[in-house]
């Protein structure tokens, strides 16, 4: 045996046959991967009609047909479906995991049904040591077509960007960050339609939101709104509580850029009379005089309390409802 390992043609092969082993090694912990992969997925409720692998050995691609999942305990009742699903994951490079999604977004609820389209989706996540740390949703040209909550809905856009990261500070284990981007954005409700050019939103969650929908009692600290229409610009940042009467609770401090095409809105969605624009105009030119703004600019609180929502000292009709 000794002769074996010391002759010159083991020696030449030596090193082919290291890499042969490693390979076999390589393989058989990307197929553990890959059914542990699987495995999770089907404990997360996700099914599929057939699944391909592919992608050995710097990466796991996973094409699923016909994916579908059913919520269970807090979930219970919500279902969602797909036609075409590809998960490609890089376990070399810090857990992070991409999904292209090929088809629409078919989604139900105990309050609904909801179909997302798209010319383009893709979602990635990055999962560390303690769970989730970020994910993306970036859909192109989406259009959504609703029934929801007994209201006819519909919506589409240039674009729609959604991202979530775990909070970087002392509250990470309770807060997560969130971000809403859109563009050319048209949301109709009832025959009641809104077009806006932009909207851009930054705002802290609870935890929890990653595990279940909202809930009343949390708390969604706003750390920037921004809309603009038709040569109006609002730009809010406040506190808001989800009460259990289904209304929001809280203050958002308001800055108005072009105040009387902000009354038209209100007068346009019915929030406030006709007869009242007028008040809120002179309270626009009185806010703007004391305050060294131009008379187009303003900045006022929108107090939301006892279902109700207040500018300045104007009451605009009801708070708006989270559920």
């Amino acid at each position: 045996m000794k002769s074996v390992l010391t002759s010159r043609r083991f020696a030449l092969f030596a090193p082919f046959t290291a890499l042969g082993v490693l390979a076999l090694i390589a393989f058989a912990a990307w197929h553990f991967i890959v059914d542990r992969i699987s495995t999770e997925l089907a404990a997360q409720g996700i099914r599929w009609q057939s699944m391909e692998r592919a992608g050995f050995p710097a990466r796991i691609s996973l094409y699923l047909e016909a994916p579908r999942w059913q919520g269970v305990g807090e979930q219970a009742g919500m279902a969602w479906q797909n036609e075409r699903l590809s998960l490609t994951v890089m376990p070399f490079k810090g857990g992070h995991a991409i999904m292209d999604f090929r088809g629409a977004h078919e989604l139900t609820g105990p309050k609904g049904q909801l179909r997302l389209a798209h010319q383009g989706n893709l979602m990635s996540a990055v999962i560390d040591a303690d769970g989730l740390n970020r994910a993306s949703f970036d859909a192109k040209a989406p259009q959504i077509k609703a029934r929801w909550n007994g209201l006819d809905m519909s919506a589409r856009a240039a674009n729609l960007e959604l991202h979530m990261r775990r909070a970087a500070s002392e509250r990470a284990s309770q807060r997560i960050d969130a971000a809403l981007i859109s563009k050319q954005l048209s949301v109709t409700v009832e025959n009641n339609r809104l077009a806006l050019a932009r909207v851009d939103i930054s705002a802290s969650l609870p935890a929890a939101f990653m595990d279940r929908p909202l809930a009343a009692g949390d708390v969604i600290m706003l750390e920037r709104a921004i809309a603009q229409r038709n040569g109006l610009s609002l730009v809010a940042k406040g506190r808001l509580k989800l009460r259990r009467t289904g209304y929001v609770d809280g203050t958002l401090d308001l800055d108005i850029v072009n105040i009387n095409a902000f009354a038209d809105a209100l007068v346009e969605f019915g929030v406030i009379a006709r007869r009242d624009k007028q008040k809120l105009l002179l309270l626009g030119g009185l806010g703007a005089a004391l305050g060294g703004d131009t008379t187009d600019r303003l900045s006022l609180p929108l107090q939301f309390k006892n279902k109700r929502s207040y500018l300045g000292g104007v009451k605009l009709g009801r708070a708006p409802r989270w559920r």
